[in-house]
């Protein structure tokens, strides 16, 4: 079962100019003066749909997940999946740092994902201008889509449970859902915590996925995703051009 609520995101391709003009009105209400009427205008243009974010309700360790293992008639010890599961993070390190991409049957392959500074010439370019060194995951056919298998139940906003803990301790018997409250263990899985939007780009484009809520990630949101600065684009994919690669 998975456990899912809503969060409203917003879904204009002007996202950036709309979070600037409410920078602006804020500011503006600070220093006592009176919003530019074109800044509050291009705020009420702002339209927000319902999108779904997950929440675990569990974190798997190895442990947890060794001794999970051995539930299903396994004849080796919890102790003989820890260990070895262990060593496989340790080789897969390895291996990866050696330049190879490592395929493990219905999981998928992983691989490196190189991120750079842009140099003047191709001359000009070393080794000093990578910044960063990612692993690549390219999940296999079981791991593809899962929604054929899941099954969801609706479930309030981690900071929507927050809040509602919090007035419980002072008393009170009305929540106001609106008030940003940060949920023990962090925060919502779009990026926020407690009940806050986060700027930036738009989401543009209604069939975005997002994110696992608590996890403090976000996945990709319709057209409004950007990537690290000099990416490497042509790991991206895979050998056979699919775009359903995660990076870690």
């Amino acid at each position: 079962m998975i456990n899912y609520s809503i969060v409203m995101r917003s879904v204009n391709a002007n996202l950036l100019e709309i979070n600037q003009a409410k920078s602006r009105i804020n500011q503006a209400k600070k220093d006592g003066k009176e919003p530019d009427k074109k800044d509050t205008d291009l705020v009420k243009t702002e339209k927000q749909n319902a999108f779904a974010i997950s929440q675990y309700t569990d974190v798997m360790t190895i442990e947890k997940f060794a001794k999970h293992i051995t539930s299903h008639g396994s004849v080796y010890s919890r102790a003989d999946i820890s260990a070895i599961l262990y060593m496989a993070v340790d080789c897969m390190r390895e291996m990866l740092l050696e330049g190879k991409k490592i395929r493990l049957g219905d999981l998928g392959d992983f691989s490196l994902l190189l991120s750079s500074k842009g140099a003047e010439t191709a001359d000009k370019f070393t080794a000093q201008n990578i910044t960063n060194v990612k692993v690549q995951w390219d999940p296999g056919q079981q791991f593809k889509n899962l929604l054929d298998d899941a099954e969801f139940n609706l479930v309030a906003s981690r900071s929507a449970q927050a809040a509602v803990i919090k007035a419980i301790k002072e008393g009170k018997t009305n929540v106001d859902l609106n008030v940003p409250v940060t949920p023990d263990g962090g925060g919502d899985g779009d990026g926020t915590t407690g009940g806050g939007t986060q700027g930036g780009g738009s989401n543009a484009g209604s069939s975005g996925t997002t994110g696992t809520e608590g996890s403090g990630t976000q996945g990709a949101g319709g057209s409004g995703t950007t990537g690290d600065q000099g990416t490497s684009g042509g790991n991206i994919g895979g050998e056979d051009g699919g775009g359903d690669n995660v990076n870690f």
